[in-house]
Protein backbone atom coordinates (compact mmCIF):
# COMPACT_ATOMS: atom_id res chain seq x y z
CA UNK A 1 0.00 0.00 0.00
CA UNK A 2 1.38 3.21 -1.27
CA UNK A 3 1.43 6.41 0.84
CA UNK A 4 1.58 9.96 -0.77
CA UNK A 5 0.64 11.36 2.62
CA UNK A 6 3.72 13.50 4.25
CA UNK A 7 3.10 13.95 8.20
CA UNK A 8 6.16 15.98 8.66
CA UNK A 9 4.71 19.18 8.66
CA UNK A 10 2.57 17.99 11.22
CA UNK A 11 4.86 17.30 13.97
CA UNK A 12 5.73 20.63 15.15
CA UNK A 13 2.28 20.26 16.48
CA UNK A 14 3.21 17.84 19.11
CA UNK A 15 6.20 18.61 20.98
CA UNK A 16 5.81 15.04 22.52
CA UNK A 17 7.49 13.67 18.88
CA UNK A 18 11.02 14.79 19.95
CA UNK A 19 10.95 12.94 23.62
CA UNK A 20 9.32 9.95 22.25
CA UNK A 21 7.24 7.76 20.17
CA UNK A 22 3.63 8.04 20.99
CA UNK A 23 1.19 5.22 19.44
CA UNK A 24 -1.97 5.69 22.18
CA UNK A 25 -4.49 8.02 20.54
CA UNK A 26 -6.79 5.42 21.42
CA UNK A 27 -6.64 6.26 24.87
CA UNK A 28 -5.53 9.80 24.62
CA UNK A 29 -4.87 12.19 22.32
CA UNK A 30 -1.58 14.66 22.53
CA UNK A 31 -3.14 18.13 22.32
CA UNK A 32 -1.55 20.35 19.19
CA UNK A 33 0.46 23.51 20.24
CA UNK A 34 -2.08 25.55 18.28
CA UNK A 35 -5.00 24.01 19.90
CA UNK A 36 -3.31 24.80 23.85
CA UNK A 37 -2.32 28.57 22.49
CA UNK A 38 -6.52 29.26 21.58
CA UNK A 39 -7.21 27.73 25.12
CA UNK A 40 -4.02 29.64 26.63
CA UNK A 41 -5.08 33.03 25.04
CA UNK A 42 -8.98 32.16 27.06
CA UNK A 43 -7.49 31.88 30.19
CA UNK A 44 -5.58 34.83 29.25
CA UNK A 45 -8.92 36.95 28.90
CA UNK A 46 -9.78 35.41 31.75
CA UNK A 47 -7.77 37.85 33.86
CA UNK A 48 -9.37 40.53 32.35
CA UNK A 49 -6.20 42.65 31.86
CA UNK A 50 -7.84 43.71 28.72
CA UNK A 51 -11.75 45.48 28.37
CA UNK A 52 -13.87 43.50 26.27
CA UNK A 53 -17.26 43.82 25.06
CA UNK A 54 -19.22 41.29 26.14
CA UNK A 55 -18.98 37.54 25.89
CA UNK A 56 -20.68 36.81 23.19
CA UNK A 57 -17.08 35.49 21.41
CA UNK A 58 -17.16 32.57 23.60
CA UNK A 59 -20.37 30.94 22.09
CA UNK A 60 -18.68 31.45 18.40
CA UNK A 61 -15.96 28.72 19.56
CA UNK A 62 -19.23 26.59 19.88
CA UNK A 63 -20.71 27.24 17.19
CA UNK A 64 -17.60 26.63 14.80
CA UNK A 65 -17.19 23.20 16.98
CA UNK A 66 -20.89 22.32 15.96
CA UNK A 67 -20.22 22.71 12.32
CA UNK A 68 -16.93 21.09 12.01
CA UNK A 69 -17.96 18.48 13.93
CA UNK A 70 -21.61 18.35 11.29
CA UNK A 71 -19.42 18.46 8.42
CA UNK A 72 -16.72 15.40 9.85
CA UNK A 73 -19.50 13.38 10.51
CA UNK A 74 -21.84 14.30 7.12
CA UNK A 75 -24.68 15.83 9.80
CA UNK A 76 -26.15 19.52 9.74
CA UNK A 77 -25.09 21.98 12.44
CA UNK A 78 -28.28 21.63 13.74
CA UNK A 79 -28.22 18.22 14.80
CA UNK A 80 -25.06 18.53 16.63
CA UNK A 81 -24.76 19.36 20.67
CA UNK A 82 -22.23 19.84 22.76
CA UNK A 83 -21.35 17.45 25.76
CA UNK A 84 -18.83 17.06 28.24
CA UNK A 85 -18.13 13.18 27.39
CA UNK A 86 -19.52 10.11 25.93
CA UNK A 87 -21.18 9.06 28.90
CA UNK A 88 -23.29 12.24 28.67
CA UNK A 89 -24.69 11.65 25.22
CA UNK A 90 -25.69 7.91 26.43
CA UNK A 91 -27.56 8.97 29.51
CA UNK A 92 -29.40 11.73 27.39
CA UNK A 93 -30.75 9.33 24.99
CA UNK A 94 -31.59 6.44 26.98
CA UNK A 95 -33.54 8.14 29.61
CA UNK A 96 -35.16 10.57 26.69
CA UNK A 97 -36.30 7.75 24.44
CA UNK A 98 -38.74 6.99 27.48
CA UNK A 99 -38.38 3.28 26.80
CA UNK A 100 -41.24 0.93 29.07
CA UNK A 101 -40.89 -2.07 30.86
CA UNK A 102 -40.45 -5.12 28.89
CA UNK A 103 -38.50 -3.11 26.18
CA UNK A 104 -35.33 -4.20 24.99
CA UNK A 105 -32.03 -2.64 24.78
CA UNK A 106 -28.99 -4.60 22.57
CA UNK A 107 -25.52 -4.26 23.14
CA UNK A 108 -22.25 -6.32 22.48
CA UNK A 109 -20.56 -7.85 24.71
CA UNK A 110 -17.70 -6.27 23.64
CA UNK A 111 -18.42 -2.84 24.23
CA UNK A 112 -16.80 -0.14 25.98
CA UNK A 113 -18.77 0.84 29.87
CA UNK A 114 -19.51 3.98 28.61
CA UNK A 115 -21.90 2.63 26.57
CA UNK A 116 -22.90 -0.24 28.90
CA UNK A 117 -23.99 1.78 31.97
CA UNK A 118 -26.21 4.00 31.04
CA UNK A 119 -28.20 1.70 29.55
CA UNK A 120 -28.27 -1.10 32.11
CA UNK A 121 -29.37 1.85 34.97
CA UNK A 122 -32.98 1.04 33.21
CA UNK A 123 -33.41 -1.81 33.98
CA UNK A 124 -34.79 -0.38 37.45
CA UNK A 125 -37.44 0.65 34.71
CA UNK A 126 -38.01 -2.98 33.61
CA UNK A 127 -36.24 -2.65 30.12
CA UNK A 128 -34.61 -5.19 29.39
CA UNK A 129 -30.45 -5.31 28.44
CA UNK A 130 -29.45 -8.00 26.27
CA UNK A 131 -25.65 -8.87 24.79
CA UNK A 132 -25.13 -9.75 21.57
CA UNK A 133 -22.05 -12.46 21.96
CA UNK A 134 -19.54 -11.61 19.72
CA UNK A 135 -17.62 -14.10 17.36
CA UNK A 136 -13.93 -14.63 17.95
CA UNK A 137 -13.80 -10.54 19.67
CA UNK A 138 -16.02 -9.29 16.65
CA UNK A 139 -19.20 -8.19 16.39
CA UNK A 140 -21.64 -10.47 14.46
CA UNK A 141 -24.22 -9.15 12.03
CA UNK A 142 -25.87 -12.58 12.45
CA UNK A 143 -26.10 -13.00 15.77
CA UNK A 144 -27.62 -9.13 16.11
CA UNK A 145 -30.48 -10.61 13.41
CA UNK A 146 -31.12 -13.61 15.81
CA UNK A 147 -31.60 -11.42 18.68
CA UNK A 148 -34.00 -9.07 17.19
CA UNK A 149 -37.52 -9.48 18.48
CA UNK A 150 -40.68 -7.70 19.32
CA UNK A 151 -39.34 -5.85 22.56
CA UNK A 152 -36.46 -4.64 20.86
CA UNK A 153 -36.16 -1.04 20.42
CA UNK A 154 -32.77 -0.12 21.06
CA UNK A 155 -29.16 -0.90 19.27
CA UNK A 156 -26.20 1.06 20.79
CA UNK A 157 -22.81 -0.23 19.64
CA UNK A 158 -19.47 1.33 18.88
CA UNK A 159 -18.30 3.04 15.77
CA UNK A 160 -15.02 0.56 16.50
CA UNK A 161 -14.70 -1.50 19.25
CA UNK A 162 -11.80 -0.23 22.01
CA UNK A 163 -9.52 -3.49 22.76
CA UNK A 164 -9.67 -4.36 19.20
CA UNK A 165 -10.11 -1.82 16.79
CA UNK A 166 -12.58 -4.04 14.83
CA UNK A 167 -14.89 -1.60 12.56
CA UNK A 168 -18.47 -2.13 12.72
CA UNK A 169 -20.11 -2.40 8.96
CA UNK A 170 -22.57 0.66 10.09
CA UNK A 171 -23.92 0.95 6.77
CA UNK A 172 -25.02 -2.92 6.87
CA UNK A 173 -26.57 -2.40 10.61
CA UNK A 174 -28.09 0.91 10.55
CA UNK A 175 -30.38 -0.94 7.37
CA UNK A 176 -31.31 -3.32 9.17
CA UNK A 177 -32.14 -1.51 12.24
CA UNK A 178 -34.07 0.87 9.89
CA UNK A 179 -36.08 -2.30 8.61
CA UNK A 180 -36.78 -3.17 11.82
CA UNK A 181 -37.87 0.05 13.20
CA UNK A 182 -35.03 -0.14 16.16
CA UNK A 183 -33.15 3.29 17.31
CA UNK A 184 -29.76 2.92 16.03
CA UNK A 185 -27.33 4.77 18.96
CA UNK A 186 -23.32 4.70 17.97
CA UNK A 187 -19.98 5.32 19.75
CA UNK A 188 -17.66 7.26 18.11
CA UNK A 189 -15.05 7.71 20.50
CA UNK A 190 -13.03 5.05 18.50
CA UNK A 191 -13.40 6.05 14.80
CA UNK A 192 -14.19 9.66 14.93
CA UNK A 193 -11.15 11.77 13.99
CA UNK A 194 -9.71 9.05 12.30
CA UNK A 195 -11.89 6.93 10.21
CA UNK A 196 -14.69 8.41 7.73
CA UNK A 197 -18.33 8.50 8.58
CA UNK A 198 -21.53 9.49 6.96
CA UNK A 199 -24.15 9.49 10.03
CA UNK A 200 -27.03 9.67 6.91
CA UNK A 201 -25.49 6.84 4.69
CA UNK A 202 -25.34 4.56 8.26
CA UNK A 203 -28.64 5.92 9.20
CA UNK A 204 -27.27 6.22 12.57
CA UNK A 205 -30.01 7.97 14.73
CA UNK A 206 -27.79 9.28 17.53
CA UNK A 207 -23.70 8.99 18.10
CA UNK A 208 -22.07 10.23 21.26
CA UNK A 209 -18.32 10.98 21.23
CA UNK A 210 -15.59 12.90 23.41
CA UNK A 211 -12.85 14.92 22.15
CA UNK A 212 -10.09 13.58 24.32
CA UNK A 213 -8.90 10.79 22.09
CA UNK A 214 -8.64 11.00 18.15
CA UNK A 215 -10.20 14.43 18.46
CA UNK A 216 -6.70 15.71 19.86
CA UNK A 217 -8.81 17.88 22.60
CA UNK A 218 -8.98 18.30 25.70
CA UNK A 219 -10.94 15.74 28.60
CA UNK A 220 -14.31 17.31 28.93
CA UNK A 221 -15.41 18.25 25.73
CA UNK A 222 -17.12 16.38 23.00
CA UNK A 223 -20.01 16.59 20.94
CA UNK A 224 -23.69 14.17 20.23
CA UNK A 225 -25.81 13.85 16.93
CA UNK A 226 -29.33 13.81 16.98
CA UNK A 227 -30.76 13.00 13.45
CA UNK A 228 -34.15 15.79 13.23
CA UNK A 229 -35.98 12.68 13.44
CA UNK A 230 -35.01 11.36 16.62
CA UNK A 231 -35.01 15.07 18.33
CA UNK A 232 -38.96 15.02 17.80
CA UNK A 233 -39.44 12.44 19.66
CA UNK A 234 -36.05 11.97 22.22
CA UNK A 235 -37.24 14.50 25.25
CA UNK A 236 -34.69 16.64 27.41
CA UNK A 237 -33.68 14.63 30.73
CA UNK A 238 -32.51 17.87 31.62
CA UNK A 239 -33.50 21.35 30.73
CA UNK A 240 -30.95 24.54 31.48
CA UNK A 241 -30.80 28.25 30.61
CA UNK A 242 -29.06 27.82 27.75
CA UNK A 243 -31.08 25.71 25.92
CA UNK A 244 -33.07 28.48 24.32
CA UNK A 245 -32.24 30.92 22.20
CA UNK A 246 -31.42 34.46 23.88
CA UNK A 247 -29.97 35.44 20.79
CA UNK A 248 -27.10 36.54 23.31
CA UNK A 249 -28.93 39.27 25.09
CA UNK A 250 -27.95 39.13 28.54
CA UNK A 251 -29.51 42.26 29.46
CA UNK A 252 -33.04 40.86 29.06
CA UNK A 253 -33.34 37.58 31.47
CA UNK A 254 -36.41 38.16 33.65
CA UNK A 255 -38.85 36.63 31.28
CA UNK A 256 -39.57 33.03 31.60
CA UNK A 257 -41.06 32.61 28.19
CA UNK A 258 -38.56 31.28 25.65
CA UNK A 259 -39.20 28.29 23.89
CA UNK A 260 -36.17 25.58 23.58
CA UNK A 261 -34.12 25.44 20.45
CA UNK A 262 -35.32 23.67 17.49
CA UNK A 263 -32.18 21.49 17.22
CA UNK A 264 -29.70 19.39 18.91
CA UNK A 265 -28.68 23.08 21.65
CA UNK A 266 -31.93 21.90 23.42
CA UNK A 267 -30.33 19.03 24.95
CA UNK A 268 -27.53 21.85 26.19
CA UNK A 269 -28.22 22.43 30.04
CA UNK A 270 -25.82 25.31 31.17
CA UNK A 271 -22.53 27.06 30.44
CA UNK A 272 -19.72 25.30 29.15
CA UNK A 273 -16.15 24.60 29.73
CA UNK A 274 -14.76 27.34 27.12
CA UNK A 275 -11.05 26.70 27.49
CA UNK A 276 -11.68 22.95 26.70
CA UNK A 277 -14.34 24.02 23.60
CA UNK A 278 -11.78 26.43 22.38
CA UNK A 279 -9.77 23.25 22.18
CA UNK A 280 -12.04 21.39 20.31
CA UNK A 281 -12.93 23.68 17.75
CA UNK A 282 -9.63 24.53 17.12
CA UNK A 283 -8.18 20.59 16.78
CA UNK A 284 -11.73 19.77 14.57
CA UNK A 285 -9.93 22.68 12.13
CA UNK A 286 -7.12 21.12 12.07
CA UNK A 287 -8.10 17.34 11.48
CA UNK A 288 -10.99 19.23 9.04
CA UNK A 289 -7.79 20.88 6.80
CA UNK A 290 -5.75 17.63 6.80
CA UNK A 291 -8.84 15.60 5.99
CA UNK A 292 -10.50 12.69 7.03
CA UNK A 293 -9.47 10.25 4.36
CA UNK A 294 -5.65 11.28 4.40
CA UNK A 295 -5.83 10.55 8.23
CA UNK A 296 -7.64 7.32 7.73
CA UNK A 297 -5.25 6.54 4.61
CA UNK A 298 -1.85 7.29 6.66
CA UNK A 299 -2.58 5.50 9.61
CA UNK A 300 -4.05 2.31 7.47
CA UNK A 301 -0.59 2.38 5.64
CA UNK A 302 1.56 2.72 9.35
CA UNK A 303 -0.67 -0.29 10.97
CA UNK A 304 0.67 -2.54 7.39
CA UNK A 305 3.75 -2.05 8.16
CA UNK A 306 3.40 -3.50 11.53
CA UNK A 307 0.88 -5.87 10.33
CA UNK A 308 3.47 -7.14 7.66
CA UNK A 309 6.20 -7.61 10.26
CA UNK A 310 3.37 -8.91 12.60
CA UNK A 311 2.20 -12.39 10.19
CA UNK A 312 6.03 -13.17 9.91
CA UNK A 313 6.84 -13.60 13.62
CA UNK A 314 5.66 -15.47 16.57
CA UNK A 315 2.76 -12.54 17.67
CA UNK A 316 -0.88 -13.29 17.37
CA UNK A 317 -2.56 -10.42 15.72
CA UNK A 318 -5.99 -10.03 17.49
CA UNK A 319 -7.55 -7.67 15.29
CA UNK A 320 -9.51 -8.05 11.80
CA UNK A 321 -7.44 -7.65 8.74
CA UNK A 322 -10.06 -7.64 6.88
CA UNK A 323 -10.26 -4.31 4.88
CA UNK A 324 -13.80 -3.18 5.42
CA UNK A 325 -13.29 -4.15 9.76
CA UNK A 326 -9.97 -2.32 9.86
CA UNK A 327 -9.12 1.20 11.97
CA UNK A 328 -6.34 3.20 13.21
CA UNK A 329 -6.33 0.36 16.32
CA UNK A 330 -4.19 -2.71 15.81
CA UNK A 331 -3.94 -5.42 18.18
CA UNK A 332 -1.64 -7.98 19.06
CA UNK A 333 -0.74 -10.56 21.94
CA UNK A 334 2.42 -13.05 22.86
CA UNK A 335 3.35 -14.56 25.97
CA UNK A 336 3.98 -12.33 28.89
CA UNK A 337 2.34 -9.23 26.62
CA UNK A 338 1.84 -7.01 29.85
CA UNK A 339 5.82 -7.36 30.49
CA UNK A 340 6.23 -6.10 26.78
CA UNK A 341 4.07 -3.23 27.03
CA UNK A 342 6.02 -2.16 30.23
CA UNK A 343 9.21 -2.57 28.17
CA UNK A 344 8.08 -0.53 25.67
CA UNK A 345 7.03 2.17 27.88
CA UNK A 346 10.60 2.22 29.43
CA UNK A 347 11.94 2.46 25.84
CA UNK A 348 9.71 5.55 25.05
CA UNK A 349 7.31 3.89 22.71
CA UNK A 350 4.11 4.42 24.67
CA UNK A 351 0.54 2.21 23.25
CA UNK A 352 -1.72 0.74 25.70
CA UNK A 353 -2.60 -2.71 27.43
CA UNK A 354 -6.08 -3.55 27.07
CA UNK A 355 -7.85 -7.15 27.66
CA UNK A 356 -4.32 -8.85 27.38
CA UNK A 357 -3.55 -7.57 24.13
CA UNK A 358 -1.48 -4.70 23.17
CA UNK A 359 -2.68 -1.67 21.58
CA UNK A 360 -1.04 0.36 19.49
CA UNK A 361 -3.17 3.65 17.35
CA UNK A 362 -0.77 5.83 15.23
CA UNK A 363 -2.42 9.44 14.06
CA UNK A 364 -1.44 11.85 11.10
CA UNK A 365 1.53 12.74 12.54
CA UNK A 366 3.55 9.34 13.13
CA UNK A 367 6.40 8.08 10.80
CA UNK A 368 7.02 5.11 9.32
CA UNK A 369 10.34 5.49 11.59
CA UNK A 370 8.63 5.30 14.81
CA UNK A 371 6.54 1.89 13.35
CA UNK A 372 10.00 0.41 12.65
CA UNK A 373 11.32 1.61 16.53
CA UNK A 374 8.62 -0.03 17.61
CA UNK A 375 9.34 -3.32 16.12
CA UNK A 376 12.67 -3.29 16.62
CA UNK A 377 11.82 -3.61 20.03
CA UNK A 378 9.47 -6.38 19.10
CA UNK A 379 12.17 -7.92 17.70
CA UNK A 380 14.40 -8.25 20.28
CA UNK A 381 11.05 -9.69 22.88
CA UNK A 382 10.00 -12.19 20.85
CA UNK A 383 13.43 -13.54 18.82
CA UNK A 384 13.33 -14.41 15.12
CA UNK A 385 10.68 -14.66 12.68
CA UNK A 386 8.53 -18.71 12.21
CA UNK A 387 10.20 -18.31 9.14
Amino acid sequence: MKNSFNPQPWRKEFPCCKKLVYLDHASMGPIPKSSIKVASDFYRYLTFERVHWGHTFLFMALEKSRKLAARLIGAKSTEIGISPNTSYGFNLVAQGLKLKRGDTVLLSEAEFPANVYPWMNLKRQGVRIRFIQSRNGFFSVENLKEAIDRSTKVLSLSFVQFFNGYKNDLETIGKLCAEKGLTFVVDGMQGIGSQALDVKKCKIDFLSCGGGKWLLSAPGAGFFYASEKLQEKLEPVFFGWLGVDWHYRFGDLLHFDKPPFASARKFEIGTYPYAELQILACSLKLISKIGIRNIQAHTGYLLDILVNYLGDSRYRIQSSLEAKHRSSILSFTCRGAEKLHQKLFRNRILCSFREGNIRVSPHFYNTETEIYLLIEILGQNRGKSQA
